[in-house]
C-alpha cells in the first residue's frame, strides 16, 4: 500500500479544513446551551458523547489525514499537546477519557518536533464563545495507534518523504550516486529497508552528506503505516 499523495490536491488536510465532529443532540449550535424544563428531572443525565472509529470514518466520504508537529506538552488534568499544522495553525489535541498520567509521552514518541498523523480526524468546536476548537480523542481507555500515528520527524521531513516516496523506492539506481544498476546489486539500508546503495561508500556518503540520516526513521515509519 502506498502513502496518500502529498502533492495538492491531497488528502493531507489542515486543522481548519478537516470536518467538524457532530454536536450532541441537546446542542443546536456550538454556543447554544441545552434547554431545561421548569420541573427538575429525576431521569439520570445521559453520558457524554463518544466518537468511535466507525463514527469518524462514516462521517467522511473518503479517508483524509491531519498532519501536525508537536510544539509543547500542555497537560493539566488530561493528556494534552499543542501542535502546529501545515498552514501554521496551532491547536490542541486532548485524550478526553484519560487522566494526566495515563500516557507515557516519552515511550510513545510524543515529544517536541515529532509529527502526529490522524486519519479521518474531526475538529471539536467550542461550546462557549472565547474558547478554541480542538481535537478530542475518545474511547478504548488508552492509546490507540489507529487514531493517532506518531512519525519521528519534523513536518518538513515528513512532507519531503511523502512527496518523493516513489523515487525513494527506485530499485534501478543508487540513492547516492544514481548509478544505474540491477536491484540485486543494491545494498538496502538496514534502518528503513527501502533506500538502496551500490556500495558501502555510497551508503556512508548518503547517510552523512546525502540527508538520509534525518529521513531514515521517517521512511521506516511510512512503511509501517502503509505496508
Amino acid at each position: 500500500m502506498s502513502p496518500p499523495s502529498f502533492v495538492p490536491p491531497s488528502p493531507i488536510l489542515t486543522f481548519r479544513t478537516i470536518p467538524s465532529a457532530p454536536l450532541p443532540p441537546s446542542y443546536s449550535s456550538p454556543h447554544t446551551p441545552p434547554s431545561y424544563s421548569e420541573e427538575p428531572s429525576t431521569t439520570p443525565a445521559p453520558p457524554p458523547p463518544t466518537y468511535t472509529e466507525t463514527d469518524i470514518s462514516s462521517s467522511t466520504k473518503s479517508t483524509h489525514y491531519l498532519l501536525a508537529q508537536i510544539q509543547e506538552n500542555m497537560t493539566l488534568t488530561k493528556p494534552t499537546l499543542i501542535l502546529k499544522d501545515l498552514a501554521g495553525t496551532s491547536f490542541a489535541i486532548v485524550w478526553n477519557d484519560l487522566n494526566r498520567d495515563s500516557l507515557d509521552f516519552k515511550k510513545l514518541g510524543l515529544k517536541k518536533n515529532n509529527c502526529l498523523l490522524l486519519p479521518n480526524a474531526l475538529r471539536t468546536e467550542p461550546r462557549e464563545e472565547g474558547r478554541q476548537a480542538m481535537i478530542k480523542i475518545y474511547g478504548n481507555g488508552g492509546w490507540n495507534d489507529e487514531q493517532v500515528k506518531v512519525i519521528p520527524g519534523t513536518l518538513e521531513k515528513v512532507v519531503e518523504v511523502g512527496q518523493f516516496w516513489d523515487q525513494l523506492g527506485d530499485e534501478s539506481k543508487c540513492a547516492n550516486c544514481e548509478k544505474e544498476t540491477k536491484s540485486e546489486g543494491l545494498k538496502k539500508c538496514t534502518g528503513c529497508g527501502r533506500v538502496g546503495y551500490c556500495s558501502k561508500e555510497c551508503q556512508v556518503e548518503g547517510w552523512t552528506n546525502g540527508g538520509h540520516k534525518s529521513l531514515c526513521k521517517v521512511i521506516k515509519r511510512f512503511t509501517e503505516i502503509w505496508p
